[in-house]
């Protein structure tokens, strides 16, 4: 591959697991666990970490119960803790877990429902979470995520990074058959070989890599429409190998994807 391009083949997947529960046609969120092969996912209404075995079949393992209701987009396991976010921004710390006896700490944060919050991932580096502010598909308003510190529990006053839509679509213009919409962020996550900042967006399928320090723009790129109806999810595991989830379309099933890692990084 081009040294400038993307190190994922996102045409070729290495793995397609089909998500056959339906508890799982929604997921929203996607986290490691300390078991390979084994994801924290969570869905759309309900305050619920469902354990996913990939290989396994896509098989839910384990049910952790922390939420009746409650508009859930994401999900980051972080030590042993579980951390969840809602899309007005308010962010659940789940402990004891382990002991089927979880113990919940909901943190408010002057986020909204109108930010639309949904996604969450981890930075190593700040011990932080990182929060994507979907915003308004049909507005090209700049998106923000801000960062949630684990050790004072308090939101960023500012954005950490942002991502502009009418420079997404200058680096990737509309097809013939794309709504006319704008990037509007639906996962995060951070490369752990490289530290640069994955975002996706369901809106236009589309894929930016921030680098970390100056939170510019290093790639763009499409993702596979028929192969990721509706990407939410995203995570790489120790070795960088990238894996997204797919929202159910219609009659379908919900889906993991698997991405190879196919050169060396810096």
């Amino acid at each position: 591959m081009p040294a400038d391009s993307i190190p994922y083949r996102l045409g070729a997947p290495s793995r397609i697991i089909n998500l056959e529960s339906e508890d799982l046609r929604e997921i929203s969120g996607l986290s490691l666990s300390d078991t390979p092969g084994l994801f924290c996912a969570i869905s759309d209404e309900k305050g619920e970490v469902l354990f996913v075995d990939s290989q396994g079949g896509g098989a839910i393992k384990r049910r952790v119960m922390f939420k009746e209701k409650g508009d859930f987009e994401g999900i980051e396991k972080v030590g042993k803790f579980l951390y969840a976010v809602k899309s007005n921004g308010d962010i659940y710390k789940v402990t004891r877990w382990q002991k089927n006896k979880p113990k919940i700490r909901e943190y408010e944060t002057r986020l909204s429902k109108t930010d639309d919050v949904e996604g969450l991932g981890y930075d190593k580096k700040r011990h932080a979470l990182l929060v994507a502010c979907k915003g308004d598909p049909e507005k090209p308003d700049i998106r923000p995520v801000y960062s949630f510190d684990l050790r004072t529990k308090q939101l960023s006053p500012k954005p950490v990074f942002t991502i502009d839509p009418k420079e997404v679509n200058a680096l990737i213009p509309y097809d013939d058959d794309d709504k006319k919409h704008y990037f509007s962020s639906s996962g995060i996550a951070v490369h752990p070989l490289t530290g640069d900042v994955y975002v996706i967006s369901t809106a236009l399928k589309r894929m930016v890599v921030l680098d970390y320090r100056s939170g510019k723009i290093r790639y763009a790129a499409r993702l596979n429409k028929k192969l990721l109806p509706q990407p939410e999810g995203i995570v790489f595991d120790e070795l960088g190998n990238l894996y997204i989830s797919s929202e159910a379309k219609k009659k379908g099933e919900a889906m993991l994807v698997c991405f190879d890692l196919v050169r060396s990084l810096p």
